[in-house]
Formats: structure tokens, sequence, C-alpha cells
């Protein structure tokens, strides 16, 4: 078994590697070696674009995924930015959307998620409030809050538990809505130990969502980074096989270095 993880590559949004990731996607369906490929989340971006019209916009890209079910598996794991995509209906995508995804191969066992349960400040009634309010006429802030409140209660009711807390609404939208590379500057350490924190004996855990691509010095916990090139490293995903697991950046070199984790 050969695995392939990528995620965050946040297609729709306008500094996404779109076209690089198409290339690495025709490259791997030339690689005879995989049999699994893992999108890790946040694949298309739901909180900046119609969320149909994401899909349709980068139909291209999907079809391209939709072609390696000749001879590779393809999973999809939702991320924060789409997780929406759990609720798809009568979808004619090779593929089922998951939150989590185990893989087994011998005695290693492979634990996939997107990530967002190790950050406090993500809240599924508020992700997912996000993917069904925000629109292409949506240019700012108070006009995604506005849409909310004017949606209908079944939207208003995704954010009356956590919204109305102790923090405010705009405070609560604007923190979420901070790229990652903002949000995390002072906290990224948080993220990262929460998830090695949550590795249980014998498994190896593989995520994304902080776009930070990284693997511990004991090889147990994996983040796969992002496509988007806002990001200090980007274009990066994540091989897995018995051998162990490395990361690379596409067309550039393998990340060799390890961190205490």
């Amino acid at each position: 078994m050969v695995i392939i993880a990528v995620s965050d590559q946040h297609l729709g949004y306008p500094n996404s590697n779109r076209d690089q990731f198409k290339a690495f996607l025709k490259d791997i369906s030339t690689d005879q070696s995989i049999t699994d490929l893992v999108l890790l989340g946040d694949v298309v971006d739901m909180w900046r674009r119609d969320a149909s019209g994401v899909f349709l916009e980068n139909e291209d890209v999907f079809d391209i995924i939709a072609s390696l079910k000749e001879r590779i598996k393809v999973h999809y794991v939702a991320g924060n930015h789409d997780y929406h995509v759990l609720h798809l209906k009568d979808h004619k995508y090779p593929f089922d959307f998951v939150e989590r995804l185990t893989l087994k191969e011998g005695n290693r066992t492979y634990q996939f998620e997107h990530g967002y349960r190790f950050d406090l400040a993500q809240e599924v009634p508020s992700m997912e409030a996000l993917c069904r309010t925000m629109s292409d006429s949506v240019g700012n802030f108070e006009s995604g809050v506005w849409a909310t409140f004017t949606a209908g209660y079944s939207d208003l009711n995704y954010f009356f538990v956590t919204l109305f807390q102790k923090r405010s609404i705009r405070k609560k939208l604007e923190t979420l809505q901070l790229k990652p590379e903002e949000r995390f500057a002072n906290k990224l350490d948080d993220v990262e130990k929460s998830a090695c924190r949550n590795v249980k004996p014998g498994e190896v855990l593989v995520f994304g969502h902080t776009h930070r691509p990284f693997i511990n010095k004991s090889e147990t916990v994996v983040n796969t980074g992002c496509w988007v090139n806002d990001a200090p490293v980007y274009n990066t995903y994540a091989r897995l096989d018995a051998s162990g697991s490395k990361l690379f950046i596409y067309q550039g070199n393998e990340i060799t270095d390890r961190v205490e984790c």
C-alpha cells in the first residue's frame, strides 16, 4: 500500500495554486505504485465562494480525480472550509465524503482527519453555517453576517448555540475568517501539540488545516501542508508506505526536518 495524502487546496480562493494541483494529479496518475489518494479537506473553499458554483468552476479538477478511480482508491475527508460536503446527497462523485478515515496495512494504522478538531476556534455549527451562507456576491464580513441573519431560522439555528455565548458574532466570525497563517501566528504550537496528544499507540495521525507541513520525530504525526501561496511553504504532500512517512514539495525537494511534538 502506498498512500498519497494532500490537503488545503482551497479551490475557489484567488491564491489557490489550482494549476499546480492539476499537474500534480496528472503526475500521480502515472505512478503505478500508488494505491490510495486521501484528500484531507478544504479541497474547495465554501467559505469564500458560492458552495455549488465553486464545484462547477473546478469541474475539470474533479474530472481528473474521478479518472484516478480506475487504478487508485480516492478518499475525501471533509475540512472546515468544505464541511458541507458531508451533507451532499445523490452526488455522482466516485468517492464518499467522510469526517474521518482509517486505513490499515499490516500492523500499521493510519488515522486521517482534517485537523479542525484540534483547533478550539472551530465549532461544527459555525463551520456549517459559513459553508451555507457565503456567496460570490458577499464581498465583506458585514454582508456575510447579514446573509446569515436573513437566510431563515434554519441558518440562524446553526449559530445559536456557539455564537450567542460570551463572544460577539462579529468577533467570532472575524476570527474564523482569518487565514491560518494569520490566525495561528501565536498559537500554532497549541494546535500541533493537541494533535500529538491525540495519537493512539501504534497509529499514525495524518492531518492538515494549519497550512504548515511537518512530521514529528517519532513519525507518528504528519501534517500535509497546503496549496495556497499565502503560506511560507506550499504545494506539499505526504507519501506513506511500509518504509515510513515522507513529505515533499511538488516539483521540489523532500522536507527532511523533523519537529519535536
